[in-house]
């Protein structure tokens, strides 16, 4: 079994393959502060440049997990999510409320991606 790693850092991989599925680390926006709606559509294309560097793409995501700071922007990313997933290929997904890693981060995703 082959695994690949796609940029590695000190603490982590921002994508996994490995048989046939590629795993995107919990991905948040580098530009801070930003509304949730900016952040949301930073991480997707971020996550659209992984999956396509391991030869994946959104249509092929088949779960994805989603944190907001809080609960209340969950309809304000879902405003970003709707304009880019595809939606003959919806994932199955989770949407929770969770303290992110500093106050200007609003939203954080992981997706597992088949190849």
């Amino acid at each position: 079994m082959s695994i690949v790693r796609h940029k590695p850092a000190k603490i982590l991989s921002a994508a996994v393959e490995s048989n046939g599925m590629v795993y995107v680390a919990g991905t948040t926006a580098r530009t801070l502060p930003a509304s949730v709606k900016a952040q949301t559509g930073e991480i997707l294309g971020r996550i659209d440049a992984l999956l396509a560097a391991a030869g994946s793409d959104k249509a092929k995501i088949v779960s994805a997990t989603i944190w907001v700071s809080d609960i209340r922007f969950r309809d304000e990313m879902n405003e970003a999510w709707l304009a880019w997933v595809d939606p003959a290929n919806l994932p199955a997904r989770a949407c929770v409320e969770a303290k992110l890693a500093t106050a200007d981060m609003l939203v954080e995703i992981a997706v597992i991606a088949a190849k």
